[in-house]
C-alpha cells in the first residue's frame, strides 16, 4: 500500500496535474568558491621572474587567496635524516623565514621538488643561495651554502645536486638553512615536510592558508 502511493506521487510529479510533463527549471552548476586556488596560475610559475632578486614576486599578502591547494605529486626528496634545531617563527626577536638542519660542511644538498633554478648567487645574510621554483607555484631556498652547483635557468628534478652545504653569510655555524615559499611569502616547511624522516606529511595535495604566509 505504502509503496503503491509513493508511485502515484512520483507519477504525478512526472505528469504534471492534468497529466502533461512539467518542465521544471534547470539547477544551476555549483560555483567555485571563489577564495580557494585549485591549481597555480601559469602566471604565478613562470611571470614574476627575476635572477637577482631574493622575492621577485612583491605582491602584497592581502591579495592572495584565503586558501590555495598545493600539489604534491610531482616527485619529492629530503634525504638528509636530522632534526630541525632552529624552527621556523620568532627567534631572537625577529622572524626566522625557514628552517635550520645540522648537516656537516660539504654536505650534498638537493632540490625538494623539481622545477627550475631562478636565483644563484651570493647574498650578505644568506651566503651562498639558490631559489628553485616548482611548478605547483611553490618556491624553495637552500641557503648558507659552501658551494653553488646550478645556475639560474637550470632544469633540475627532485634529489638533484644542486650546492655543497657550509656556513656562508651571517651563520653560526654549519647547516642547511632551508625555506619553503608561496608568491615570496615564506610558510613553515614542517607544516607539510617531515625533515627528519624525509617525508610528506601531506600528498598528493597540501592546503596553504594566506594566515600562516609571512
Amino acid at each position: 500500500m505504502i509503496i503503491a502511493k509513493i508511485l502515484a506521487v512520483g507519477l504525478f510529479l512526472f505528469l504534471g496535474e492534468n497529466g502533461i510533463e512539467v518542465e521544471y527549471p534547470a539547477i544551476e552548476a555549483p560555483r567555485p568558491i571563489e577564495f580557494v586556488s585549485l591549481e597555480a596560475s601559469t602566471e604565478v610559475v613562470e611571470g614574476y621572474w627575476s635572477t637577482t632578486e631574493l622575492n621577485s614576486y612583491n605582491i602584497p599578502l592581502d591579495s592572495l587567496p584565503e586558501r590555495t591547494l598545493i600539489r604534491l605529486e610531482d616527485g619529492f626528496s629530503c634525504p638528509y635524516g636530522k632534526n630541525v634545531f632552529s624552527h621556523y617563527g620568532r627567534r631572537r626577536g625577529r622572524n626566522h623565514n625557514g628552517v635550520d638542519i645540522p648537516v656537516p660542511p660539504g654536505t650534498e644538498v638537493v632540490s625538494a621538488f623539481p622545477g627550475v633554478v631562478r636565483l644563484s648567487t651570493y647574498h650578505r645574510g644568506y651566503g651562498n643561495i639558490i631559489i628553485v621554483r616548482h611548478s605547483n607555484g611553490l618556491e624553495t631556498a637552500y641557503a648558507h651554502l659552501s658551494e653553488r652547483k646550478v645556475k639560474s635557468g637550470d632544469i633540475v628534478s627532485a634529489g638533484e645536486l644542486i650546492g655543497l652545504s657550509g656556513s656562508t653569510g651571517r651563520s653560526t655555524g654549519p647547516h642547511l638553512h632551508f625555506e619553503t615559499l608561496y608568491c615570496g611569502h615564506s610558510f613553515d616547511p614542517e607544516s607539510f615536510i617531515d625533515i627528519k624522516n624525509g617525508t610528506l606529511l601531506q600528498s598528493p595535495f597540501f592546503m596553504l592558508r594566506r594566515e600562516n604566509l609571512d
